[in-house]
């Protein structure tokens, strides 16, 4: 066998963990040693019981590399280990790296990875900010990831796509089952444009015991990680705190007080999460700290600068990030509903509010 084959082989027994394939490398040197070791050998070594011994030596006579890759190939994806040359770097330095990550698309492969995560029952608030992050932090050249999940995943890969920038779906099923259903034409467009990542092989489906295991990897291959709305008790949270174990940064965006899916946000930022208001905040904390390697061409952070008319400028003014309805909207600017709607319509085009529901209207 080549030494990828024997790093799969190890990565492929059932009851032998990452932890344990440490312990084992630490001891001997690489996989290929580790499988020309006999029983007796194995269980000299420190940390090896009876029973991963046994496990090592039986997995020798099931282990069929070319029919593990032509079961991968079939669902058009591919394969790393955690010994192989394009395993991300990034998953190699947490103690409970997965053993394989199969995937289609691409690996994550710019200087700098975000991963922006957060409720998936979300605000209208929460959805923009994290679609307006992502995007922003796409044009800068920064790897966005995400679990695919409904809420503020989803639009944290839609806004990197808007941007044209690379996306990363880490899912808790295998990556060739697009979860949730939903997000079958996001996913199609994830794959264009960046990659669908999983550790579990063809065929396997969505187990809730799955999605806390796939957190752990959506924080390893992040620099960062940038919760936008999260309850007292959610996923997100447990993204950040292996993020943390992890020694990855926090970025939070504050929330409103008494807002249920502020309470996690607003505790992060308490106990020392850096807490972020614009995009550009994100992108000066890594030039600070010498931490983005291709900053050249860098564009500046800028908002649309339009001419306005004055019944435009007092709309805009009268808009938030919240949906209001034209009613509301004519009532608190003295304006009839035909000048109005003149008005909204210009705007529009001028991309700076959006609709959002019939008839009502958020800026952007």
């Amino acid at each position: 066998m080549t030494q990828e084959q024997y790093g799969m082989w190890l990565c492929s027994i059932e009851g032998i963990g990452s932890h344990t394939i440490q312990k084992l490398i630490e001891a001997v040197g690489t996989p290929e040693k580790v499988y020309e070791k006999t029983l007796e050998e194995l269980e000299r070594i420190p940390g090896i019981g009876e029973k991963e011994a046994k496990l090592l030596i039986q997995s020798k006579r099931h282990f069929r590399y070319r029919s593990m890759k032509e079961q991968v190939k079939a669902h058009e994806m591919e394969v790393v280990s955690y010994f192989s040359r394009d395993y991300p770097e990034k998953c190699r330095q947490i103690s409970d790296f997965p053993k394989r990550l199969y995937f289609k698309g691409k690996l994550p492969e710019e200087d700098l990875q975000i991963a922006i995560v957060g409720a998936r029952n979300c605000s209208h608030y929460g959805r923009e900010m994290a679609r307006k992050f992502a995007y922003e932090l796409a044009r800068e050249n920064v790897g966005i990831v995400s679990g695919m999940a409904r809420g503020i995943d989803g639009w944290a890969h839609q806004g990197a796509l808007e941007a044209g920038g690379n996306t990363y779906a880490v899912l808790g099923n295998s990556a060739e089952i697009c979860y949730p259903k939903e997000h079958e034409k996001l996913y199609r467009s994830i794959l264009k444009r960046g990659g669908v990542l999983a550790e579990y092989p063809p065929e396997t489906p969505a187990m809730p015991a799955f999605f806390p295991m796939r957190n752990r990897i959506i924080s390893a291959l992040s620099d960062g990680v940038l919760i936008v709305e999260a309850r007292a008790k959610s996923g997100s949270l447990i993204t950040a705190d292996q993020a943390l174990e992890q020694g990855k940064d926090i970025f939070v965006i504050p929330g409103r007080i008494g807002d249920s899916l502020s309470e996690g946000c607003n505790h992060l930022i308490q106990q020392g999460a850096l807490l972020v208001t614009k995009p550009a905040d994100i992108l000066d904390f890594y030039e600070t700290n010498g931490l983005l390697l291709r900053r050249k061409n860098r564009k500046k952070l800028s908002k649309i600068k339009v001419s306005l008319e004055s019944h435009e400028k007092m709309v805009y003014a009268n808009l938030s990030l919240e949906p209001k309805e034209i009613n509301q909207i004519a009532k608190e600017t003295s304006l009839s509903i035909a000048p109005l709607m003149k008005t909204l319509f210009s705007m529009q085009r001028k991309g700076l509010i959006e609709e959002v529901g019939k008839n009502n209207y958020i800026k952007l």
